[in-house]
């Protein structure tokens, strides 16, 4: 569970047809980033208050300040998580998160429309996921087989794949495709 080799073959399994993989390069980072705005919209308020170092930092951010909430919750999992697989990628990878994070945030509470928007863009995510990989990759995705993997490890492979092809551990990415 820990193991960038293990979890990046088995993500391998399901993801060898480039139009699959450019179809989850756009729209896995859609689904997360609706996701984060639509668990705003059911939590809007904050759970706890964050620390006055952190809330100093965030106060420089434009448009209205983060909300610790559950999806604040899940984004920081979701970053020791990839942090504990990957150090640097983790490291690189955390302020993409939370950049996701606060963008959903901010348009979830300030357009009126948003659930619309955002339900729509989820559905739409989704519906194209099981196309590239019902058409393209003919193979179901790894959503059936492994829960896990489809919502927590996709966003870190499509980020892993962006660093990868912007030259990242060229060992580590050729160990990791010789395994799959």
């Amino acid at each position: 569970m820990f193991d960038i080799r293990s979890e990046f073959s088995k993500y391998g399994e399901y993801h060898a047809n480039k139009i699959n993989i450019a179809i989850h390069m756009v729209f896995v980072p859609t689904i997360l980033w609706t996701s984060m705005g639509l668990v705003t919209l059911a939590q809007p308020h904050a759970l706890f208050e964050f620390p006055t170092p952190i809330s100093a930092l965030l106060s420089h951010i434009p448009g209205s300040p983060p909300v610790a909430n559950t999806a604040t919750l899940i984004i920081t999992a979701f970053a020791a998580f990839y942090i504990v697989l990957d150090q640097i990628a983790g490291l690189l990878a955390t302020p993409v998160l939370y950049g996701f994070l606060v963008s959903a945030q901010q348009y979830a509470l300030s357009s009126p429309a948003s659930l619309q928007y955002l339900l729509a863009l989820f559905a739409i995510a989704w519906v194209a996921q099981f196309i590239g990989h019902g058409v393209f990759e003919r193979r179901a995705p790894a959503l059936l087989d492994n829960l896990m993997q489809a919502l927590v490890m996709a966003p870190f492979f499509v980020f892993l794949e962006v660093l990868f092809a912007l030259g990242y551990r060229p060992s580590l990415h050729r160990e990791l495709r010789n395994e799959i």
